[in-house]
């Protein structure tokens, strides 16, 4: 299956304008596409699968992860200590092109996503087109010399600012930032309800 490409905007209407990330412009008041709203207009109480649906497509259009690679993080988050629901999110947001747009290079993680597969990021003075690329505690995620002066990427970084979460340090002038420690649930904003997804695979014994 190929990666969504289409109008974002269309997705959130469906998933919840509450949960829309931040570069999808969206009112509260919106209603899910389709005649009168869709299911939505029609009302009635959603099932429990329904509910763990909706928070896995959420968190899955927030990082514009295939199914396939999605379950492999699913996977990879039961296997680890802690909460699985909290690694989940802290494997998806500690991907290259997450991280990319955590920085301020990218209004989007679509956009952070072809900065990347573009050749213009680098890990620790290495250049890295591979958007699932794992950023560690201590690498220093950059943009390559020759694209520091790139249009798209001055216009992010003056739009976003220098607002950072926690668990990243940011050099604007280098154009390179470094992740500084694991991120916390608490500090990802995201809104969704991680136990949910976590819940849609293991116990209607989804293979992963």
């Amino acid at each position: 299956m190929a990666r969504y490409t289409g109008p974002e905007r269309r997705i959130w209407r469906r998933l919840g304008p509450e949960s829309a990330p931040p570069w999808v412009r969206l009112g509260r008041e919106e209603n899910p596409p389709g005649q009168h709203g869709g299911a939505k207009a029609r009302g009635g109480k959603q099932s429990e699968h329904a509910r763990q649906l909706i928070e896995k497509q959420k968190l899955r259009y927030y990082y514009g992860v295939l199914e396939k690679q999605f379950r492999r993080y699913v996977a990879r988050s039961q296997k680890l200590t802690g909460v699985a629901g909290h690694n989940l999110i802290r494997l998806l947001e500690t991907r290259l092109d997450a991280v990319v747009y955590r920085l301020g290079f990218a209004t989007s993680m679509r956009a952070a996503r072809q900065l990347v597969n573009h050749g213009h990021i680098e890990i620790n003075g290495r250049k890295c087109d591979i958007c699932s690329a794992q950023v560690q505690v201590g690498d220093h995620v950059g943009v390559r010399e020759k694209s520091r002066s790139l249009r798209v990427i001055l216009d992010a970084m003056e739009m976003r600012g220098n607002v950072l979460p926690p668990y990243l340090a940011l050099s604007p002038a280098q154009r390179e930032g470094e992740l500084i420690t694991e991120p916390l649930r608490e500090d990802i904003p995201i809104n969704v309800n991680e136990r949910l997804v976590i819940e849609y695979y293991s116990r209607r014994n989804v293979r992963v």
